[in-house]
Order: structure tokens, then sequence, then C-alpha cells
């Protein structure tokens, strides 16, 4: 890579990383206006949702790099254009092939920060900054979770979330109730729980024991039960395995898990593969700026490029989010689904450089 090589991608990365910044600021204020109404809820403090907010950067980074790419490069080289150094620069005899190359290296750069960030930081500080805040407003006093199990008390029900042998997934959940002297009154097991909009406890494979006093013991079972037990919906984060949590290798495993049990990991796989696209996708969002600013726009002043860029990252991510949605909804292949949006990304770059003179 020469002079004009690195002068080029400087540009755009200088352009991106702009981008970058004000929308993450404008991300982590709403974000952080978002917790205001939990702060002062058990011991979730201001600072806690600070903290909440500033370790989930790098997922925010990483949602929003693909768009931030195509803006930060039509930024970036516009301003080339409107100083008119692309024209000095094709003048000088660098042809298309040799600028799309020189634009294609900083999004290749932008695509391992990306990567790196997807791989490492994002999910690792995302489930650490979850489980703080999920901490935070359940009571720490009241919490202790280990490597096999998750105990939760509140007033005189304690709760046991049990992880599996494998590490996915939970194996029940217990239930215990107890009397005003301690005594124990219930004991109840569901082999799988979930919360409806009304915060009630959906309760699949319960069964439960009573004990009505010395001799007195009832047991009772049900296929699905549904409890109102004034526990705070939070309490499942610990339960939820979510695909944005998992680096790749972690999603990976757990679609073999799923699969290997019997399980539908249509989800994950969608996730796994959109993954991939979305990767890519930040190479072809960098690359399409550059027959943008040659083009129609090479002229066009900032808030033009930066709305067109804002509309084409917009598009592609609802046209991704309605594909993932989609492909969960009709059963459709998890690949053709995940990649359908990054190939009409692709084809849109064919037909932008091929009207490019």
């Amino acid at each position: 890579m020469n002079v004009l090589d690195r002068y080029v991608a400087t540009a755009v990365l200088k352009g991106v990383t702009l981008v970058l910044a004000v929308l993450i600021s404008v991300g982590t204020v709403f974000e952080f206006m978002g917790q205001l109404p939990d702060v002062g809820t058990a011991q979730y403090s201001i600072g806690d949702a600070l903290a909440f907010v500033v370790l989930r950067i790098p997922r925010l980074l990483v949602r929003l790099l693909p768009a931030a790419a195509l803006i930060g490069a039509l930024l970036g080289l516009g301003n080339l254009a409107v100083q008119r150094e692309l024209v000095v620069m094709r003048a000088s005899g660098a042809s298309l092939a040799r600028l799309t190359g020189s634009v294609a290296a900083a999004g290749v750069v932008l695509m391992v920060v990306m990567a790196v960030l997807g791989e490492s930081l994002a999910p690792s500080m995302t489930v650490y900054a979850r489980d703080m805040r999920t901490r935070a407003l359940l009571d720490t006093e009241d919490l202790a979770a280990g490597g096999a199990s998750t105990w939760l008390k509140s007033g005189d029900r304690i709760v046991n979330l049990r992880r599996e042998v494998d590490g996915f997934g939970f194996g029940g959940v217990y239930l215990f109730e107890l009397d005003g002297d301690q005594g124990l009154t219930h004991i109840a097991h569901a082999d799988n729980t979930d919360i409806d909009q009304a915060n009630q406890w959906i309760l699949e494979n319960y069964a439960e024991t009573a004990f009505g006093g010395p001799a007195v013991v009832t047991a009772s079972t049900e296929r699905q039960a549904v409890k109102d037990y004034g526990l705070s919906p939070d309490l499942l984060e610990f339960s939820v395995i979510r695909q944005d949590l998992l680096d790749t290798s972690g999603l990976t495993r757990y679609i073999a898990y799923l699969q290997a049990n019997g399980l539908d990991a249509t989800a994950y796989l969608i996730a796994y593969w959109a993954r991939m696209a979305d990767i890519v996708s930040v190479v072809l969002m960098t690359l399409l700026a550059l027959p943008f600013v040659l083009g129609a726009m090479s002229s066009t002043g900032t808030g033009v490029r930066v709305l067109i860029g804002l509309l084409i990252g917009l598009a592609y991510y609802v046209t991704a989010q309605a594909f993932a949605n989609s492909g969960q909804v009709f059963d459709l292949d998890p690949r053709a689904v995940a990649w359908l949006p990054a190939a009409a990304l692709l084809l849109v770059n064919v037909l932008a450089f091929s009207r490019v003179r």
C-alpha cells in the first residue's frame, strides 16, 4: 500500500470514526434515558445505570458499524471530491480499480474491528452488564449465582434455577415457600418456565407438594400451570440464552446442543449466518460510497450524503430484520434468509460501479 492508498483509506476511516462517535453518543444518551425509570428500584443506582450503558457500548458499536461504514465513507470520500482531490487522482492516472482497492482496504480494517468486537468485548461485556443490572434490580443481598444454579429469595419464597450439565439452558425451576416461622409449606418444580405480559409465571410439567400440617401432605401435578408469584421478570434474564450474548464459538456449540437434543435451532442458525453476513456487509457498505461519490453525488453537500447513507443503512437493517423474522415464522433456510440482504447489497454495488466511468 503506497501513499495514495493510505491517504484514501485514512480519509475513509476518519469519516467512519467521526460518524461512530456521533451515533454512539446519541445511542448511549437514549439508552441511559431508558434506564432512568428503574433507578431507585432495589439497589439499582444512577451509577449502576451509567455502568450498564458504558458496558454495552461495544455491542452498540457492532450494531451500528455497517451503517456507520457507509455514512463515514460517504463523508470521507465526499470531502475528497469537494476539494477536487479525487479528480486530481483520476487525472494523475489512478484507475477506478485502484481507488476501489484503497477503499476496500479501509473496509477490511473495519471488518476486522467488527469481528474482534463481536467475538470478544461485545458479548462478554453485555453479559456482565445484564447480570449486574439484574442483580441490582433483584437486590444482591437476596441473590446468589454459581456455575450450576441461581438462587433468589423474595419474602417467604425461594427460587432456584438449576443449569444443565452441558452449560446451556436450565434443567428445572424449583420453588420453596415458607410460613411466618420459616417452616416449609410448599415445594414445587417445573421443567421450564416463562413469564407472560401480566407477569404471571407459566410453568411446564409442574409438580407441587404442600405440607398442610404434621401429617398432611398433598401432591399435585399439572402439564402447564400459571402462577402469580409477584417475582420480577428480570429474574428470567439469568435463564435466557440469547443469540447476541454468545460469541461465534459459543453460538456454534449451542446450535449443536439444540440439534443433538431435537430442539428447534432455526433462530440461532439465522443469527449465526446473519453475523457472518453483517461482517461482510461492512466492506460492501464501505465500497458502495465510492460510486456514489464519483457519480451524481460528487458535488453534493454533506447533509445530502449523510441522508443517503442513513436511508441505505436503515433499509439494510430493516430488510435484514424482516428476513430474519420471516425465516423463523415460515421456516425458511437460515443461510438464504441471512445472506439475502448482503446479496442485495452486493447487487447494488455492482449496479452502482457499472454506472461509473
